[in-house]
């Protein structure tokens, strides 16, 4: 009964799936107890921030979600950008709501300040299909619960689109299959079932959720066919998207904030810094 009514819970669950599906495919870039050690510090740095307790479900997503996504060098990299993810989930809000999904934060942040160090990687999710169906499974019926099926369906949809209408016939190099080797990733799974889907940072009614989920899939492709083909491309697009959002609502409510504006430099510090990045020949 309480799988069934915690929707967080049912994801942490299935991002732990994940890391089973990473660790016994030899693609987890770290141990169970390095693991273990970033899901305590994200859930203690939570805790304190907030000064309350409870069991910060979130906390632990978090830090999965940096596991499964975020390549590291050096060992306090993923500490950092964990503890300026959950920094920001709490205290950079408009309207009471985070603008940015913390997973999706920590990655964009990672490559900002310590590239080539730390860069997006993407686990092979293997032969245990019966895992993945699993992770599958779970993943739609949290969508369908949480009411964010829609954005998945969207994105999946024009992303295809795009991709084999126009993709195809400007990029000679561009085929199928690898075209469904990039999508058959743990870091694409986690992404569209994890950060594109966030209920905080994504709207609530159904025609906001198809613009959002065709946004990003559009902001891709736009970034693909204007810098080259670039891992990071997908979590830019969703950082784009996501502050988007955020100043929608504030054009509705005529509520531009100091701290908006803010947001708005330094998100616009950041992707054009990310755009000049070149590619390790592994992170492509």
């Amino acid at each position: 009964m309480y799988f069934y009514k915690n929707i967080q819970f049912q994801q942490l669950i299935n991002l732990l799936l994940l890391i089973y599906i990473s660790y016994t495919n030899n693609t987890l870039q770290t141990n169970p107890f390095i693991v273990l050690l970033l899901i305590v510090f994200a859930g203690a740095t939570e805790l304190i921030l907030k000064k309350d307790s409870y069991i910060p479900y979130s906390a632990f997503i978090t830090a999965i979600g940096v596991v499964l996504m975020v390549g590291w060098t050096k060992w306090y990299i993923p500490f950092i950008i964990i503890f300026l993810a959950i920094f920001q989930k709490l205290y950079l809000k408009i309207d009471g709501k985070h603008i940015f999904n913390p997973s999706n934060f920590a990655l964009i942040v990672a490559i900002f300040i310590f590239y080539p160090k730390a860069l997006p990687i993407v686990g092979a999710l293997g032969t245990k299909g019966y895992i993945l169906y699993l992770v599958l499974i779970i993943g739609t019926f949290v969508l369908i619960r949480a009411n964010r099926y829609l954005i998945t369906l969207s994105f999946l949809l024009i992303y295809l689109f795009l991709n084999y209408t126009i993709v195809a016939k400007i990029d000679p190099n561009w085929n199928i299959e690898h075209f469904i080797s990039s999508i058959y990733s743990i870091s694409f799974i986690v992404y569209i079932f994890f950060m594109l889907t966030d209920p905080i940072t994504t709207p609530n009614n159904a025609i906001g959720q198809l613009i959002f989920g065709s946004l990003v899939a559009f902001l891709i492709v736009t970034l693909n066919y204007i810098l080259g083909y670039r891992v990071w491309n997908i979590f830019i697009s969703l950082f784009i998207a996501s502050l988007l959002f955020a100043i929608s609502k504030s054009v509705v409510k005529k509520d531009f904030s100091l701290l908006l504006i803010i947001v708005i430099i330094f998100s616009i510090t950041i992707t054009c810094k990310i755009s000049t990045l070149k590619p390790l020949y592994f992170s492509m």
